[in-house]
């Protein structure tokens, strides 16, 4: 019990100081108008009697302001239970009779201290700053909903609101802060090395997350990127989408539906340089660059894929597909493009050289993207609505098998030697799904199923085979696969809604 009376003591500690400081100058914790009507009267020049000597000792070296602070608590009851818990807890009675809300309070304060002193005990100051302070103010919010269920008088109740509404937007600020600025665990990433670029689309963003470094950099671009790519001899990084509007709504996409979509090209080793933009077309979805210097993109809203010569930044030919195309990806010698159209459940077979439709395959419902096996004798479709993949034989242009994997299935990607293919099933908006499904490309079936993040959506793997990245839509975040441990081994936060994603080598 002495134990829960010190931890008492250093809560009022703790807190009061905030207090003070929210009553000098943050108004959201207590209205001018409520300040006006608790004029501080003079600091009192006694310690209550039957206080304990840490508390005692800790009120005589206070501030004015603290004391006010502390008065205003003391009118409202909640010092009253709090110097009765700390009788309590140093002198209780043998049958433990104490009132419910000193128990509430005291018990609150315990589950304080703990997370309170580990979070300070950062290496950062600022980081340190901020997950102490996350859990004194989850603390405060404890204390305000005893009170809230426990107390009679109209103000502190008015007081408990205020500061429950203010609390939980600065702890809602802080963790966002904490996943932006602070340091994810590192993931040793061996010797593979290079940089994975994310498409944020609700952000208007691309994030560089460099694998040697293990930085995250995030940068505005012109539009919000729903996929991104680089190009074969590593120029340029490709991203297409709709014009950033600067309104992310509540949706989450800070895009211009309405406006023509755009496909930007930007300089991978430094993205805040001026991007070249070329203007293709409506909706844009997916692109994917050859080794001739030209980039295809699908268009959702002209059912055609747009060939941009990158040289001259200018559209050169349209070719049309089925109803809404969208992921789409070159065969491995470059000859070939598929295309998922999902609102037709078929497959745009694209001859490369001479920029036509060869064939259309019936796949299933709601097809996609498509994965080709590095011999380029299969590729992989995901039908999102059928919760499976579906496989085409590419000699003969014909759907060999399906494949159940999770909900809503929607980019994939074969391992480089072609042993796996790694699905990632995204849910849906109300439902978001968290799984990777591997699919054992020998025997046609799931080998395992990992847990990513909430929305899972696009996949990426290294070089080497050695890692795979997935956005997780639903989490800003990647989540990052070993491949040899098949486990996922970190979490990198990126920007807002994170969709395609791509890897590039250092090279």
């Amino acid at each position: 019990m002495k134990r829960t009376a010190i931890a008492l003591s250093l809560g009022l500690a703790a807190g009061l100081p905030a207090v003070a400081l929210a009553q000098a100058g943050h108004d959201t914790h207590h209205p001018a108008q409520t300040q006006e009507q608790a004029a501080a009267p003079a600091a009192p020049t006694m310690p209550m009697p039957g206080m304990p000597d840490q508390m005692r000792t800790m009120m005589q070296a206070m501030p004015a302001e603290c004391m006010s602070a502390m008065q205003q608590m003391m009118q409202g009851g909640m010092m009253h239970g709090a110097v009765d818990a700390s009788k309590a807890a140093g002198m209780a009675p043998a049958d433990g009779n104490v009132p419910d809300f000193t128990r509430a309070y005291v018990d609150a304060m315990d589950a304080m201290h703990g997370p309170m002193m580990d979070g300070v005990m950062a290496d950062d100051p600022d980081t340190a700053f901020v997950r102490g302070m996350i859990r004194h103010h989850q603390g405060a919010i404890d204390m305000a909903r005893i009170v809230q269920q426990h107390g009679d008088d109209p103000q502190t109740k008015a007081w408990a609101e205020q500061i429950i509404a203010a609390q939980e937007r600065e702890i809602a600020e802080m963790e966002a802060w904490l996943k932006e600025k602070g340091s994810p665990e590192a993931i040793d990433f061996g010797q593979t090395g290079g940089t994975v670029w994310s498409a944020d689309e609700g952000g208007s963003s691309i994030s560089a997350i460099g694998l040697g470094t293990g930085t995250v950099t995030t940068t505005p671009i012109p539009v919000a990127p729903h996929n991104v790519d680089l190009t074969p001899d590593g120029r340029f990084l490709l991203a297409v989408g709709t014009p950033a509007s600067g309104d992310h709504g509540s949706e989450g996409h800070g895009h211009d539906g309405d406006a023509a979509g755009l496909l930007v090209m930007l300089d991978p080793q430094d993205l805040s340089k001026p991007a070249v933009t070329v203007e293709v077309g409506a909706h844009p979805a997916h692109v994917v660059a050859d080794t001739q210097g030209r980039a295809y993109a699908s268009l959702s809203g002209a059912d055609e894929v747009a060939v941009v010569d990158l040289a001259n930044a200018s559209v050169v030919e349209r070719i049309q597909t089925g109803a809404y195309p969208h992921g789409l990806r070159l065969s491995p010698d470059g000859t070939e493009l598929y295309v998922a159209n999902v609102e037709d459940g078929s497959v745009s077979v694209i001859d490369t050289a001479n920029l036509t439709e060869a064939a259309r395959i019936p796949v299933g419902t709601a097809p996609v993207q498509v994965g080709f096996t590095p011999d380029g004798s299969r590729i992989y479709v995901s039908l999102r609505d059928e919760n499976r993949v579906a496989v085409i034989d590419t000699a003969t242009r014909e759907v060999t098998g399906r494949i159940e994997v999770g909900p809503n299935p929607i980019q994939m990607i074969a391992t480089p030697d072609g042993r796996q293919v790694y699905v990632a099933n995204q849910g849906t908006e109300a439902a978001p799904n968290d799984t990777v499904s591997v699919i054992d490309t020998a025997t046609g079936k799931v080998a395992k199923t990992l847990k990513t993040a909430p929305g899972a959506h696009g996949v990426s793997v290294s070089a080497d085979g050695a890692f795979v990245f997935v956005t997780n839509i639903a989490d800003d975040s990647v989540s990052v696969i070993d491949v040899a441990r098949q486990e996922v081994v970190g979490s990198v936060p990126v920007g807002d809604r994170p969709n395609g994603i791509v890897y590039g080598p250092s090279n």
